[in-house]
């Protein structure tokens, strides 16, 4: 999946010392480098806008446009450039500056050839992963959404397909899954898909409000109808008419109001709290819950002719430790929306963070992963997201293997090794299925060395020979 740049071994060196520039050059073409150099920020930034690079190294003091300046240049017209800033000893505030302003990272002269080498590659690692993270921009914007929703993990893509034949009829939805699933996204996405997208979507929380409480907020009230009704007020109802309503924990309603709901939706009349008038709507209802509406029927606390009614078409929304493979999407996708407003200078995320994510559970799901980023963003002091810049604590995670769904629903094989060897092992089995034995690939999504991930090959005693054709029973 990852897209490498065409110019991942092209670099340009600025600095108003030739000798330097030479220098960097000769060295850095000895590993196979593509490197230019300018002796001004001027040229340097004219250069930048011509080719693409990859690397942009430049001294923080030059005359003319300084580094700081061209740092600044360049992350306006070519923020896909990586930039690397040489400064003197006794200046690390300026490097400090830098690297505020979007810097990847920062060499102090004097320096040795095989230091800066260390630093470069550090960088192009950095690269591979922005890359990476380009090629999820692209999937962002295409195969891998539906409105608001992503995922790449087939059975949402299955469910986004079912959003889109039904949105355009009046068909009432049922939507299930564990808080923070994403339940109101699916509901808002049947409404700005269907014929009724431009008129009101309106959502309501059942399970938050008293019984007496509900039925006006439903249905409105009539002035002087009990305490506090000091005038009329329209229900959720009455504002919502010709457009869609989401009736969200519908399963938390209380017996008494069931009966109310089900003479709304199959009659499309009802009676504000106090009235007289039977008033009529044209709403188009979503009902969403957390609850088994099913076995709420069995133990009686759910009328079962109001679970027909809302039950037309199920969808059931999967947790979000049911498909980790989403994870990394959904995470490129919060730094996008979020690093505007709280930190624009983070523009990706460490192997060692994303692991991080992706070992974790996510009891609060998708909600609480985008909390998560949204802290990071504010905690992270460079433009990487660091495992220290995330508030989760592995110790609350299950003791358990977690499930991590790429393209296939097999079953994790029993090992007899201890639980973190079972629980690496089962990773690269299901990350080698995902990429088809691709090594390369596999390194890359693993956030690991490909010699690493031969080294683990051997270990576990698997063949990636095996895992170039989908297995029976699953899709890769």
């Amino acid at each position: 999946m990852a897209v490498t740049s065409p110019a991942i071994r092209r670099i340009l060196i600025v600095d108003d010392e030739a000798v330097i520039c030479k220098y960097l050059q000769r060295s850095l073409r000895q590993d196979g480098f593509d490197v230019a150099y300018r002796l001004d920020g001027a040229s340097a930034l004219e250069e930048l806008r011509r080719t693409p690079y990859s690397i942009l190294v430049a001294d923080i003091r030059m005359p003319g446009m300084n580094g700081i300046e061209l740092l600044r240049e360049a992350r306006a017209h070519v923020p896909q450039t990586s930039v690397i800033m040489v400064t003197a000893h006794g200046s690390i505030e300026s490097a400090v500056e830098a690297m505020k302003l979007g810097a990847s990272d920062y060499v102090t002269k004097p320096f040795q050839a095989e230091e800066f080498r260390l630093v470069v590659e550090k960088v192009l690692n950095q690269r591979r992963l922005l890359d990476e993270l380009a090629a999820l921009r692209h999937e962002l914007a295409g195969r891998y959404s539906f409105e608001n929703m992503i995922s790449q993990d087939p059975k949402m893509r299955e469910m986004f397909a079912t959003i889109a034949r039904i949105a355009a009829t009046d068909t009432t939805v049922l939507i299930t899954g564990e808080t923070g699933t994403g339940k109101e996204l699916v509901a808002r996405a049947l409404h700005y898909n269907s014929p009724r997208r431009g008129k009101q979507f309106m959502a309501i929380n059942c399970g938050a409000f008293p019984e007496t409480l509900l039925e006006s907020e439903l249905f409105g009230h009539e002035q002087g109808a009990f305490t506090g009704a000091v005038a009329d007020k329209p229900g959720i109802f009455e504002v919502a008419d010709s457009g869609s309503l989401l009736l969200d924990e519908i399963g938390n309603v209380s017996l008494t109001m069931q009966v109310k709901l089900l003479r709304v939706l199959e009659l499309k009349e009802y009676k504000r709290v106090g009235g007289t008038e039977t008033r009529t709507c044209d709403v188009r209802i979503l009902a969403a819950t957390h609850v088994d509406l099913a076995a709420a029927v069995e133990a009686g606390t759910f009328r079962r002719d109001l679970f027909y009614r809302v039950n037309v078409v199920p969808v059931a929304l999967p947790p979000l430790r049911e498909r980790l493979g989403d994870v990394p999407l959904l995470v490129e996708h919060f730094i996008r929306r979020h690093s505007a407003k709280m930190n624009s200078a983070v523009r990706d995320i460490s192997r060692e963070a994303m692991r991080k994510l992706i070992r974790y559970s996510w009891p609060g799901n998708i909600r609480q992963l985008e909390h998560v980023i949204q802290r990071a963003l504010i905690l992270a002091d460079g433009p990487t997201i660091g495992p220290e810049h995330l508030p989760i604590d592995e110790a609350e995670a299950p003791q358990e293997e977690p499930a991590i769904a790429f393209n296939d629903q097999l079953p994790l094989e029993e090992v007899r090794d201890s639980f973190l060897e079972r629980l690496e092992r089962s990773y690269l089995d299901r990350v080698l299925g995902y990429c088809r034995g691709n090594v390369r690939k596999t390194a890359r999504h693993a956030g690991l060395s490909e010699r690493s991930i031969y080294e683990k090959l051997k270990k576990y005693r698997l063949d990636r020979r095996a895992y170039k054709e989908p297995r029976p029973g699953g899709t890769r």
